[in-house]
C-alpha cells in the first residue's frame, strides 16, 4: 500500500509540474519537418529503437502525415518449455499520422513493416516484421518531447519511452 501511495504521488507531482514547464509549439508541424527519436523499450525483453518521421503532408484532418524509418533491437530471454536467448534486430520503414491534440500534447498511430534477424542458439533467423504504432509526444520545448508508442512489433520491443527531438 505504501508502494501504491508513493507511485501516485510522484505521478501527481509529475503532473502538476509538466504543464508549467511545457511550452506550446509556435509552429505546428510543416512540410519538410523532421521528427527524431530514441526510446528505451520493454516487454518481451528488454531494448531500443531509432526512429525518424519526415512530414510529408502538414495539413490533413488537423494532424499531419509522415513517412520515415526505424531501427530496433532487442534482448529476450524466453524461458518456457524450450529456453531460448534472442537477440533480435530490425530496421523497417514506418508511416505515421500525428494528430495536435493541445499546443503541448500530440498522438499518433501509424504502421511499421519491413525486415528482422532473430540471433539464437548460434542460429540466425530472417523475417518479416510487421506492425502497428500508437504513441504521444508531449513538447517540453519548441523542439524537444517525452515520446511514448506501443509498436507490437514481431521482432521488437512493444513499450518504449525517451526523447523526440524536432528539426
Amino acid at each position: 500500500m505504501k508502494k501504491l501511495f508513493a507511485t501516485l504521488f510522484v505521478m501527481a507531482a509529475v503532473m502538476m509540474v509538466v504543464p508549467n514547464t511545457a511550452k506550446a509549439i509556435e509552429d505546428p508541424f510543416r512540410n519538410g519537418t523532421l521528427l527524431l527519436g530514441a526510446q528505451a523499450g520493454i516487454y518481451p525483453g528488454i531494448g531500443g529503437t531509432l526512429y525518424g518521421d519526415y512530414v510529408v503532408v502538414d495539413s490533413w484532418w488537423k494532424g499531419h502525415f509522415t513517412v520515415g524509418a526505424q531501427a530496433g533491437f532487442r534482448y529476450w530471454n524466453y524461458g518456457g518449455e524450450y529456453h531460448y536467448i534472442y537477440n533480435d534486430l530490425a530496421i523497417t520503414p514506418r508511416a505515421t499520422y500525428g494528430l495536435r491534440i493541445t499546443n503541448i500534447f500530440e498522438v499518433h498511430a501509424g504502421v511499421v513493416a519491413g525486415l528482422g534477424v532473430r540471433f539464437y542458439d548460434a542460429h540466425s533467423q530472417l523475417g518479416f516484421c510487421y506492425g502497428p504504432i500508437a504513441g504521444i509526444r508531449l513538447f517540453l520545448s519548441e523542439s524537444v518531447a517525452f515520446s511514448a508508442e506501443f509498436n507490437y512489433s514481431n521482432f521488437g520491443t512493444w513499450a518504449n519511452a525517451g526523447l523526440a527531438f524536432k528539426f
